[in-house]
């Protein structure tokens, strides 16, 4: 803020002498319109008791803020906090100095200059700051304007500087040098003032550093507080040539601000409200979360008494305990299928009963896929070579096309590639209604099948599906990257239908997944709970079911069937008869084997790198076999491509 007539560039020099009755020459000097800084106590007192002569005394005076100038103009202090006004003395009208523009024997009347100054202070700093301004030396009244520069705000530290003031003279009078040592012994001891937090002294401003002791303030009241030192902050630029040497004589003072404790004090004790007691609302809120909470556990027991009614315990006779303790595979309980034809799946393995493929050994059963490359001779498995099982006697199937078959490689046929074992109790232990536990730890590789499952020992109903299926366990040997479900999925699934077109399956199916382990990386109990209310599969026991199927209605209402086929023959129901059971009925036998590949679907195309095309049935074999240099090294050996059975469990209901 800035506001001045045309008639305020005359100069004056401002003094404040420290005792006015023994004409002290102990100087303070500032250029006129200047803002001098009283950041130190020892200034505020170099002010307050002292004459501010700018070219006339002037007097301390107290009194309250100027009146505003015909021009408008008042004299405002910046920030809040105590303000006390320096006054121009008309009352001494002796000339003193000189004052540039004016002759000097002319008479002081003639000079009505009007000085005045402003010290204020804010108690949030502790710095104090006199303002001095310069008044038109036309006007004898009131102020006409005044020069004010900008205030900035104060850094953490400050470079104080004690001026030594230039000589000084009166008419009459010799000049006298000021020193230094004469400023500091002269100012009196008082208080630190308060530092404005509006404003900070700009670089050209002069400063006052001379240290001094706490003294009570004769101008204000000012709560007590601990004995610290108020210094202005440091500055990058001079102050002026007045002060300049000053300033880099005096060096860095680093002061303290007030500490200010926010413990809290003692005995101070905070209100709870939410402690004195509950109203009306909150206590009913809490009675509906209390009783909605014994309703749910109420409900929770219900829903677990209802399904442990639902699971009967029934009473069970065992038909097969087999340990396998025997050191042997007994061949009155297991009996081999042999065949060469794929099973109805296209699969790549040649089922045998070699000893290779299907052992006992340290009271396990070992079902192990082998390379028909290492029997027979690589040659011999895609050009000239026969295998017929009709001729030897051992072919289980009464199809002559899973008996024998010739390899050639101009039509493409070739040898299974493959050999493995299937394991029957068809001739031993066949149940209608029971339970079944298997415990087994699967094989890993790729393109592997294990199974664990049961087929129908007449097919009451006619040829598969018709007759059904009961899958305890299958699972493929891939990793479990594989996006099909790998190594750690199994799946239970029953399998009924007219035809193998209509087989509904996938409404009586479901998978269980392992988290951070596999099949393969030890044993599990697969399980399987039939009775006439339901039939169920597990693992590891009842309260991890794979699937639950409850005999509710018949199985052709539940499959939905269409009337008719695409050809446009009709379509019968296969189970006639009311019972809901149908066609889950009638006895099963266990199956365990380790199949490969398959062209039916279980090995979807285009997922796993698979090397073969489920559609081009005539040469899967040859592209599987072809491709082993990519998953023969995941077989591993005895232990990791075979399946491994600690025990097989077979009971009926009493």
């Amino acid at each position: 803020m800035a506001a001045s007539d045309s008639g305020s560039n005359a100069s004056a020099r401002v003094t404040a002498r420290t005792d006015t009755k023994n004409n002290n020459d102990n100087l303070f000097r500032a250029p006129a319109g200047s803002v001098s800084d009283f950041s130190d106590p020892a200034a505020y007192a170099l002010a307050s008791q002292s004459e501010v002569v700018p070219g006339r005394r002037l007097q301390l005076d107290t009194a309250k803020r100027l009146p505003p100038s015909p021009s408008g103009a008042t004299l405002q202090g910046i920030g809040s906090g105590s303000r006390f006004l320096l006054r121009a003395d008309n009352k001494r009208t002796e000339p003193v100095g000189q004052i540039p523009g004016h002759s000097p024997s002319e008479p002081s009347s003639a000079l009505p200059l009007t000085i005045g100054g402003m010290i204020e202070s804010d108690p949030a700093f502790q710095q104090l700051k006199l303002f001095t301004f310069t008044g038109h030396p036309e006007s004898a009244s009131g102020w006409t304007g005044f020069n004010q520069e900008p205030n900035l705000p104060p850094s953490p530290n400050m470079m104080l500087a004690d001026a030594v003031s230039p000589p000084t003279s009166r008419p009459g009078i010799p000049a006298t040098p000021r020193s230094r040592a004469g400023v500091l012994q002269s100012i009196p001891d008082v208080p630190p003032l308060p530092i404005t937090s509006h404003s900070r002294p700009s670089a050209s401003r002069a400063v006052s550093s001379v240290p001094m002791q706490r003294k009570p303030s004769v101008f204000f009241h000012r709560p007590s507080t601990a004995s610290l030192h108020s210094r202005l902050p440091s500055r990058s630029g001079r102050n002026g040539p007045a002060v300049g040497n000053a300033v880099e004589q005096a060096g860095r003072i680093h002061t303290r601000r007030h500490f200010v404790s926010r413990r809290l004090p003692l005995g101070y004790s905070a209100e709870k409200p939410w402690l004195t007691g509950q109203a009306k609302a909150e206590k009913f809120l809490s009675w509906i979360v209390f009783v909605a909470f014994v309703v749910g556990l109420a409900i929770i027991g219900v829903l677990i008494w209802v399904g442990t009614t639902e699971i009967q315990n029934y009473k069970y006779c065992t038909v097969l305990e087999d340990n396998f303790d025997e050191g042997f595979l007994n061949t009155t309980i297991w009996t081999h299928d042999v065949q060469v034809g794929g099973f109805g799946n296209g699969e790549f393995e040649w089922a045998t009963s070699s000893s290779n493929n299907s052992f006992v050994r340290e009271g396990k059963l070992y079902i192990v896929p082998t390379f028909t490359a290492d029997a027979i001779g690589a040659d011999n498995m895609m050009n000239g070579y026969t295998v017929n099982l009709t001729k030897t006697g051992t072919c289980t199937s009464t199809a002559d096309s899973d008996c024998a078959v010739r390899s050639n490689s101009t039509l493409g046929d070739m040898i299974p590639p493959i050999m493995s074992a299937r394991l029957l109790t068809r001739s031993f232990a066949n149940i209608r209604y029971g339970k079944v536990e298997v415990r087994a730890k699967l094989p890993q590789g790729d393109w592997l099948w294990p199974a664990i499952w049961m087929m129908p020992t007449d097919s009451v109903y006619g040829p598969w599906p018709a007759s059904g299926e009961i899958d305890i366990c299958e699972s493929r040997g891939n990793d479990h990257t594989y996006p099909a479900g790998g190594v750690n999925v199994m799946s239970s699934t029953l399998h009924w239908g007219p035809t193998p077109a209509l087989d509904r399956y996938w409404r009586t199916h479901d998978t269980l997944a392992l988290k951070r382990t596999t099949f393969a990386d030890g044993f599990h109990t697969f399980g399987l709970e039939w009775s006439d209310k339901y039939i169920m599969t597990y693992l590891d026991g009842r309260l991890r079911q794979a699937i639950y199927h409850k005999f509710a209605t018949p199985f052709w209402t539940y499959g939905t069937f269409p009337s008719t086929y695409d050809n446009g023959s009709t379509v019968f129901d296969p189970w006639p008869s009311d019972d809901l059971q149908a066609p889950f009925d009638q006895e099963f036998y266990l199956i365990l084997n380790v199949a490969v590949g398959g062209t039916n679907g279980w090995f979807p195309d285009n997922q796993g790198d698979k090397p073969w095309n489920n559609d081009d049935r005539q040469t899967a074999m040859s592209s599987f076999w072809n491709a082993r240099d990519k998953w023969q090294k995941t077989w591993g050996d005895e232990d990791s491509r075979g399946m491994i059975v600690d025990s097989v469990k077979i009971y009926s209901m009493c």
